[in-house]
This record gives C-alpha cells, sequence and structure tokens, in this order.
C-alpha cells in the first residue's frame, strides 16, 4: 500500500475526489420470493446506495442514471435465439431460479437492460475520469452469447466493451473477475479477443475455462492472508491497462450461502485496495458481482469507501439501511406536513359528528386515514415495488372489525382486482404498556402461485409480496408516532417466528428460552421442513410431544435488558427432537 492511499485510509479528510455511481431504483429485482428460497436480497443494491448517500460518501450530485441499452447493443455478444428468448417467463424463471408464474418479463428485462446501460455508462464516464466509476449493480459473468445462467441474463461486461470497441476503443482491456465463482460466460463472450485479458480468483471448479484466462481455484475458507498472496500473484501477472472491469464480489465473505472463499470484511477491504492501487489512473469500473449473506451489501459498501479514500471507515455491526431510510423519509414527512403526520377535521368528520351526514372517516387506531396511508406507501416507494410486480392503480381502504382496525391495499391485474395487503392492528397492552398489536398480517401475490421453487408454508394462501420488512418498518413508524412502546404480534406458526427473531422477542423469557432451543435443535432441517414438522406435531419435548405455542412477541422502540438467566435455564433445559414423517 502506498504512503498516500495509508494516510487516505485513516485520514478521511484527506480525500480529493467523490467517486461516481451509477444507479436506479430500478435495479431492484422484482422476484418477491429469492429472498427466502434462495438467499439473494433484493434490497441489497438498494441498501449500499442508501448507506453511501446517507453517510455523504457519495453526494446526490454524484448519482447519475442510466440508459438502458438497446437490443441493438446486446446483440453484439447475445444470439438472436437466445434475446428471442428472453422474452419468455420459463428462460427467466431457469435463470433466477424462480417459478415462472413469479417473472414481471417487461420489468425483469427493463431492470436487466438498465443495469447492463449502467455498465456502459460507467466505463465512458471513466475514461473521462481517468480512475474509477461504479455501476451499483452488475457483474454477470455467467451470461454467455446463448446462454444465461445464476442470476445473469445477459453479459454486462461484454455488451459495454463491445459497445466501445465499436464506438472505436482498440486499447487493452483486463477483467478482474472476484467474485466466488469463475467468470464463465465472460470468458465464453470474450474468447479470441487478443485486447483483453481476464483474471480471475474464485473459490469453485466449475471445469476448464476458455485458454487465455487467468483463473486461480482457492481453497475453501480461505484466509485473509493467503487470498491476498494469490491476488498479489495474479495482479503481477496482469498487463497494463487502458481500460478495467472489476468484480469486487460479494459473495466471498466468510459463512456466504453460496460462496466458499472465507474473507472477513477486513480481507474484503485489502482486496479493494491492492486492486485500487494497481489501477491508478487507468478508467476502471466496479460492479458487485454476487452475494449471499446478509452482510453482502457492507462489502460492496466498502469498495466504495475504499476507491472514495475513506477505506478505514467502518460500517456498525447492527445499522439497518432500510430502517435509517424509513425514519429519514419520516422526518421530511414531518417537516412538510404530510398528511400522515397531521390529523385534520374534515367537513366529513364534522357532519358525522353532528349526526348530518355518514359515518365520520374510518381512521387507523383514531390517527391515518385511508388517504394518509397511500400517500405514505407511495413515498416509501412500496406502491411502485407492487406496480412493478404487475398490478396496477393501487389503492388503500380503511375499516374497523371486531378484532380491530383494518387496512387492504388492492391492486388490479388480469381485468380484476385483487387484494394484496391485508392488516388488522389495535392498540393492546403487554406486560403493562401499549403497543402496536398486529393481529392479522397477510402480504399476497395472487399471480404467483407456489410450486417446487417457491413451497406453500402454513398459513398461506398465495405466495407473499417479498415486503415483510418493509412492513414491519411502516409498522415501527407507527408505533412511534402513536406514543407506543412498540410493536407486538402473536405468531401462529414456527417460521413466522423464525422469521421475525432478529427483530423481536417473545415477552416471557422462559418462552423465548424454549424458541431457542427449538430452533437450535431444528437447525439442520430446511425452514420449510422444520415448520411443517412443528404444525404436524412431529416434534417431541424432552420426548413428549409438543404443540406450537403462539404467544406474544415484541419489538421494543426502547430495547429493555433481557432476563439472560431464565432465557439461558430454559433452553438448556429443552431438547427437542423430530419423529419421521409416516
Amino acid at each position: 500500500m502506498s504512503v498516500w492511499s495509508w494516510l487516505r485510509r485513516w485520514f478521511p479528510a484527506l480525500r480529493t475526489e467523490f467517486v461516481p455511481i451509477f444507479y436506479d431504483e430500478a435495479y431492484r429485482l422484482p422476484l418477491t420470493g429469492i429472498e427466502n428460497t434462495v438467499g439473494v436480497e433484493p434490497r441489497g443494491v438498494d441498501f449500499t446506495t442508501w448507506y453511501l448517500l446517507e453517510k455523504h460518501v457519495v453526494r446526490p450530485a454524484d448519482v447519475y442514471r442510466p440508459r438502458p441499452v438497446s437490443y441493438a447493443e446486446l446483440s453484439r455478444v447475445h444470439d438472436a435465439a437466445y434475446l428471442e428468448s428472453l422474452g419468455r417467463p420459463e428462460t427467466l424463471a431457469r435463470i433466477y431460479a424462480v417459478d415462472p408464474s413469479e417473472v414481471p418479463v417487461d420489468t425483469l428485462l427493463s431492470n436487466v437492460r438498465l443495469v447492463c446501460g449502467g455498465t456502459l455508462g460507467a466505463a465512458r464516464l471513466a475514461f473521462g475520469r481517468r480512475g474509477p466509476v461504479v455501476n451499483m449493480a452488475g457483474g454477470f459473468h455467467h451470461a454467455a452469447p446463448g446462454r444465461g445462467g445464476g442470476f445473469c441474463a445477459v453479459n454486462d461486461i461484454a455488451v459495454a466493451l463491445a459497445s466501445l470497441q465499436s464506438d472505436g476503443f482498440e486499447g487493452q482491456t483486463v477483467v478482474l473477475d472476484l467474485d466466488a465463482h469463475p467468470p464463465d460466460g465472460t470468458a465464453e463472450c470474450l474468447a479470441g479477443n487478443p485486447k483483453v485479458w481476464i483474471g480471475s480468483l474464485s473459490g469453485s471448479d466449475w471445469g476448464s475455462l476458455p485458454e487465455g484466462v487467468d483463473e486461480t481455484r482457492v481453497p475453501d475458507g480461505t484466509s485473509d492472508d493467503d487470498y491476498l498472496a494469490h491476488l498479489r500473484a495474479l495482479l503481477s501477472r496482469m498487463p497494463k491497462a487502458d481500460l478495467a472491469f472489476v468484480i469486487a464480489g460479494g459473495d466471498v465473505l466468510a459463512g456466504d450461502r453460496f460462496g466458499r472463499v472465507g474473507l472477513s470484511v477486513e480481507g474484503a477491504r485489502r482486496r479493494d485496495q491492492l486492486i485500487a492501487d494497481a489501477l491508478r489512473g487507468v478508467p476502471s469500473v466496479w460492479l458487485p458481482g454476487g452475494g449471499y449473506h446478509a452482510d453482502s451489501w457492507k462489502l460492496f459498501a466498502g469498495t466504495v469507501l475504499v476507491l472514495s479514500g475513506m477505506g478505514g471507515r467502518r460500517i456498525k455491526e447492527r445499522y439497518d439501511p432500510l430502517s435509517a431510510r424509513y425514519r429519514r423519509i419520516s422526518r421530511l414527512l414531518v417537516r412538510e406536513g404530510a398528511p400522515l403526520d397531521e390529523i385534520t377535521i374534515t367537513l366529513e368528520d364534522l357532519e358525522g359528528s353532528l349526526g348530518l351526514g355518514g359515518d365520520p372517516q374510518p381512521r387507523v387506531l383514531g390517527y391515518y386515514t385511508a388517504q394518509a396511508l397511500e400517500y405514505a406507501l407511495f413515498r416509501y416507494g412500496l406502491l411502485w415495488q407492487v406496480e412493478r410486480l404487475g398490478y396496477s392503480r393501487p389503492r388503500v381502504e380503511v375499516n374497523a372489525t371486531g378484532a380491530g382496525d383494518r387496512i387492504k391495499v388492492l391492486g388490479r391485474a388480469g381485468g380484476q382486482e385483487h387484494l394484496l395487503v391485508d392488516v388488522v392492528v389495535e392498540r393492546r397492552t403487554i406486560a403493562d404498556e401499549p403497543y402496536f398489536f398486529v393481529n392479522w398480517l397477510s402480504l399476497r401475490h395472487p399471480r404467483a402461485r407456489f410450486s417446487e421453487r417457491r413451497p406453500q408454508l402454513p398459513g398461506q394462501e398465495v405466495p407473499g409480496l417479498g415486503l415483510a420488512r418493509e412492513a414491519t418498518e411502516m409498522f415501527v413508524l407507527m408505533a412511534r408516532r402513536l406514543e407506543l412502546a412498540g410493536v407486538a404480534f402473536r405468531p401462529m406458526w414456527y417460521h413466522l417466528s423464525v422469521v421475525a427473531r432478529a427483530r423481536f422477542r417473545f415477552v416471557d423469557p422462559t418462552r423465548q428460552g424454549r424458541f431457542e432451543a427449538l430452533m437450535r435443535d431444528l437447525s439442520q432441517l430446511p425452514l420449510l421442513e422444520a415448520t411443517r414438522a412443528v404444525a404436524d406435531s412431529r416434534v417431541l419435548l424432552n420426548g413428549e410431544p409438543y404443540r406450537w405455542e403462539p404467544a406474544d412477541m415484541v419489538l421494543r422502540l426502547e430495547p429493555q435488558p433481557l432476563d439472560t438467566d431464565a432465557i439461558a435455564a430454559e433452553r438448556e433445559r429443552c431438547l427437542f427432537t423430530v419423529e419421521p414423517r409416516h
């Protein structure tokens, strides 16, 4: 590491410039099931970008909106028959490991073309800067001329390079692929091009690659130091470049679902710093590649920190980009005096109170009207996400039921209106404190269907919308606005408590201890199999039949110390076993 790099790393004030990024909200994949079935975090691109903007690593002026590539540009790399096949949901479903019913073809293809355009735009901007430019998505290195796979429908690097060469670029290009998987598609797309060098460090052996690829397969669980030694050797063989593409893979982190490399977050920072130093003064495009770990977004955020001369800055372990963004939007709504944050007396309210009109305008918990909620869902981006899944004209209804206040979100598809969100909430006192209690929550994607890839969970009528985390954040903000202690619900199925466990706890410490023991003892089973075993009463507790215990779980706005002794004692007392299915 150079002295200047070391100084910039530990003294961020010495940074001299901001790094441009290409990003669009439409970079988020419009696939609702991949988070739970495949392990892909569809919000990852947003998480990274939101963090960089909030922490002023990137300024709004540094964010460039990409232009989608044309089919003419795609056809320079990909076969006509293959491009035509991308218009079929079955083709895209195979590439993204989902059921065809879940694929909104036009929206997904627009996403792919937009990301590809971001890589091309970043390359053109990099020439003018003689330095790094970041595309917040991309690195689709498994897409070959006539096929796609591994979440890669088209090869953005090859398409960008073909467009640049069509414009007259004849210089030496290097592709540094530091994803955990080999660049099979990129190698096939660029095979035989004497002005391209591909260097790769991967943790998987996918068979032979075309001649000319400098591929190193690192052992499973490679340590930071050993990995960096391999990288230094690879960089020593890299030719002098006129343009570089770097896939700073997020799937190299230890514990990644599909990657087996084993780097720490710090090791990934050191990786990026080595490459940044080696490419100083070279136009370069940086791409995130894959990542199948809850912290994968942090790795690419770290990449941009390194490129910005702030590689020494650490991301707090418990930092949640979604919570931070929603809190920021909520503050903006307060300053704007938006409908979500004010109570106004309408003519309908006045007439109702005087007996001159119909019922007063219904309000959720006496506060939120349907219009206020619809505006909030618009501002938080949730209505747009629903529209991307193929539901037009979304709207909100509010009414009272015997179990609480009901909120419904409806949208049109296939000539009819569908119920998409159905939630019933009330104020409820738990342990002498008032909570925003969710009696019922159903997030519904009726255009999708259950399949072997996305099986039906207990209690589900149709597949979900993939917006459970966003819904939780909305409930948290509503609880805060109503000055309640937090959000609470009562999970009727094992899998619901597993999904909620990161932020919710059972109120009763012994119940929390039993739940932790149950999770421990069922950890070797897939979640679907585990929740079905509990639902089918095939689970034994200390040798006796065990029935799932619905009990209150709470997310406190102001955390309190847990009774860790009681939780631990119950956890150690309990031993769960599973009887085989008869």
